[in-house]
């Protein structure tokens, strides 16, 4: 375990991880000033309206980097520093990474985290992680102009509908992913429900509805409504799995 994390947090593997971190945040920066650009010329926002964007993009961010980050400070212990600044501060998902390294792992007959996890296994898990990220990159890459095309077709004579699929889709993906955390199907007629994750989808979902009709009152809410779903939902999970255990 010493030889991997000699190689895990070797500068080698620092320099690559700070290059394609540093690549994204140029993109973002990039973008950011392409955003100001626009609205400067064509008069999109006003400077108040601006001001306001960044505020609630802000307090949103809060929450999601929140649960990434207790997710991200174990991966570090597992595959290093590098590695997981490179998986999670690029794009993907903290969850995935973890599994992802976990199969890699067991893919290698070893276990993540044990002695058995050698440098054969570790590489392994970087390019299980990788590979399985690349999903996003290239279907971003293949499918954005089609998806631009379809949205065209679809809001001709109802912009509406845009609107409502905008508004069910991420529904629709979190709740099929929170349901699958929760519940799993361990034969033909056998189902076992994870009590304490069921609960933090239920009081995390029940927190955002609640906090979406107050918000209608006090707008600030709306801007506080993740981070108060996500605090609410650990707190409802960690309650239930201490009384379940």
């Amino acid at each position: 375990m010493e030889h991997v994390f000699s190689v895990a947090n070797g500068p080698v593997l620092w320099l690559l991880a700070g290059l394609i971190v540093g690549t994204v945040v140029v993109q973002a920066l990039l973008y950011l000033r392409m955003t100001l650009r626009l609205s400067n010329d064509y008069g999109i926002l006003t400077r108040d309206e601006r001001l306001r964007v960044y505020k609630t993009a802000t307090i949103n961010s809060i929450g999601p980097a929140i649960a990434v980050f207790f997710v991200a400070v174990s991966l570090v212990a597992m595959v290093g520093g590098p590695v997981t600044l490179m998986r999670v501060g690029v794009i993907g998902s903290a969850i995935f990474e973890f599994v992802a390294a976990e199969m890699g792992a067991k893919a290698a007959g070893a276990t993540l985290g044990t002695d058995s996890y050698t440098l054969q296994a570790f590489t392994a898990s970087v390019w299980v992680m990788t590979l399985g990220g690349m999903g996003w990159l290239v279907s971003a890459f293949l499918m954005t102009k089609s998806l631009d095309r379809t949205r065209d077709k679809l809001s001709v004579g109802n912009p509406q509908l845009i609107r409502a699929l905008g508004s069910a889709t991420p529904v629709a993906i979190f709740l099929t992913l929170g349901l699958g955390a929760a519940v799993a199907k361990t034969g033909l007629a056998e189902i076992a429900v994870a009590w304490d994750d069921l609960a933090a989808l239920l009081i995390g979902a029940g927190t955002m509805l609640v906090l979406g009709q107050l918000g209608k009152r006090w707008l600030w809410l709306r801007e506080w409504a993740v981070g108060f779903a996500l605090i609410g939902g650990l707190a409802a999970g960690y309650l239930v799995g201490q009384i379940l255990a």
